[in-house]
């Protein structure tokens, strides 16, 4: 099950080939600050629940919640379409990023 901490560790990214009885395959990926960085496996996953909603605001100062699935998985080799997929939106929202904070960094140095 994949597990993240400020947005580092593992997490499923994707959703492909839907069938009929709501399954599909997804794949884990290790992130760093929720950007997919290496594919390590792909699922076929059973959703067993829809889709819940609990209200965690007794335990913090402020409204938290966390929404959440049951479902069940199944390995299945690596889904390279998916992979592609990832990498195709990942790699230029990351470039336009790093590209927006070097412009931002650069006019704020003294020349």
């Amino acid at each position: 099950m994949p597990h993240t901490l400020n947005g580092t560790g593992t997490r499923y990214y994707g959703a492909r080939e839907h069938d009929i009885g709501g399954t599909y395959i997804t794949t884990k990926w290790i992130v760093l600050f929720g950007i997919p960085l290496v594919p390590l496996s792909s699922w076929r996953v059973y959703p067993m629940t829809e889709q819940q909603t609990v209200d965690h605001s007794h335990f913090h100062s402020r409204d938290v919640t966390h929404t959440g699935q049951v479902f069940h998985e199944q390995p299945v080799p690596l889904n390279w379409r998916q992979v592609l997929n990832v990498y195709a939106v990942a790699i230029p929202v990351v470039s336009v990023i790093g590209w927006l904070l070097l412009t931002a960094l650069s006019r704020l140095s003294p020349r």
